[in-house]
């Protein structure tokens, strides 16, 4: 049988791979903690809830949506960069995605052809890495390091590979590293792509995952004549990974194009997720300020007790992981494994993001305080 000889290189989803494995454990009666995977434990507010419920009552609700996404919705997100980044949006600046995964893969072809360059992070979520592969679209891969507070240095890419990008991919505040862009870096990189015709996409989608006290910072605020895009979602703010809601705001040629994409393979969100999505962006405040509680919290404790066995982490204060040092004498799976078998503790490998995560692994600090504190404690010092 013929494929996709794209696919050849391109593996299953590490994700995947992990949930298959920790079912199987738990299926053998081993007592786990999953810390790999960023998907909230918080519940949903029920007024997000309610608001999708009553949306099922809406007449239509069953029909096709908007291929760009319902006008209530845009109005909501050009309201939110105004008051919380002094950003003014239009509604063709906006376009609404069935999630940012989505929107990741589907510029790629809006704004690629096959055998051009895409400039992307190592390590890195790796959809910036797989989705170009899809496309026939080729990476560089740009190293960031802890040395450089994980922002990619400008001045190493060479010219060569910067004159045959057409785009660059960022993704601040950063997974899996936690790290956080300033605006002396947004501007340095905005001034790198306009000088060189590059589109610039940040992928923000743990814009509002800072510790308490900070105030988070959006791209296009440094970004005045809107060349750039973000991709932003509703997963991590609000706690709704599985409604798959997100949007693009910026650029909107670019958005434009990718609009053609998506009309032609997708049909758009379900209208009472979008209306949900909606009335979520009203008690932004209320969700914002609970989860920073809950997350800062999280990190605390979890950075005191792997200080205390002596794992090393960077310290970072934004988005709910830690990006650790494997212990010296270890391999990263070597470690990995242990982390599972010794104490039942699933974590993710660094080189599930890169080659540069050799060495690393990733907590997320997506359970419960009590659960991290009682599994982390149960690893020895080293």
């Amino acid at each position: 049988m013929k494929i996709n000889n794209r696919l050849s290189g391109i593996e299953e989803y590490h994700f995947k791979k992990i949930e298959s494995f920790k079912n199987k454990l738990i299926n053998e009666g081993k007592d786990i903690l999953d810390l790999s995977i960023g998907d909230p434990d918080i519940t949903t507010n029920k007024i997000i809830i309610d608001e999708f419920l009553k949306s099922v009552n809406i007449e239509g609700f069953n029909k096709y949506p908007p291929y760009d996404g319902i006008r209530e919705l845009k109005v909501k997100i050009i309201e939110y960069y105004k008051e919380r980044f002094n950003v003014n949006l239009k509604e063709e600046e906006v376009l609404i995605l069935i999630g940012s995964k989505e929107g990741i893969n589907n510029i790629i072809p809006a704004v690629c052809n096959i055998g051009d360059f895409i400039i992307v992070p190592n390590p890195c979520y790796q959809v910036y890495v797989t989705s170009p592969m899809l496309w026939g679209v080729n990476t560089y891969k740009l190293p960031i390091r802890e040395k450089s507070s994980y922002l990619p240095e400008l001045n190493k890419i060479p010219e060569s590979i910067a004159k045959k990008s057409k785009m660059f991919i960022i993704n601040y505040p950063n997974n899996p590293t936690g790290a956080e862009a300033n605006d002396t870096f947004f501007k340095d990189i905005i001034k790198f792509c306009t000088d060189r015709d590059i589109i610039l996409v940040n992928d923000s989608a743990y814009m509002e995952i800072v510790r308490e006290g900070k105030v988070p910072i959006s791209m296009l605020q440094f970004d005045k004549a809107k060349k750039s895009v973000e991709i932003g979602t509703f997963s991590k703010t609000f706690n709704m990974t599985g409604f798959r809601i997100g949007y693009a705001v910026g650029n909107s040629k670019v958005l434009k194009e990718l609009l053609k994409v998506k009309s032609n393979v997708d049909s758009g969100q379900f209208l009472p997720i979008q209306y949900a999505a909606a009335r979520a962006l009203d008690i932004l405040e209320i969700e914002t300020s609970k989860n920073k509680k809950i997350y800062d919290a999280r990190r605390e404790k979890a950075k005191n007790i792997l200080k205390a066995k002596n794992i090393e982490y960077y310290n970072s204060e934004a988005t709910f992981y830690i990006w650790c040092k494997v212990p010296k004498g270890y391999s990263t799976t070597e470690f990995y494994e242990k982390l599972i078998w010794d104490y039942g503790i699933i974590t993710t490998p660094g080189y599930s993001f890169g080659n540069l995560g050799n060495g690393y692994f990733r907590l997320s600090l997506t359970k419960d305080l009590k659960d991290i504190y009682k599994y982390l404690n149960k690893i020895e010092e080293f």
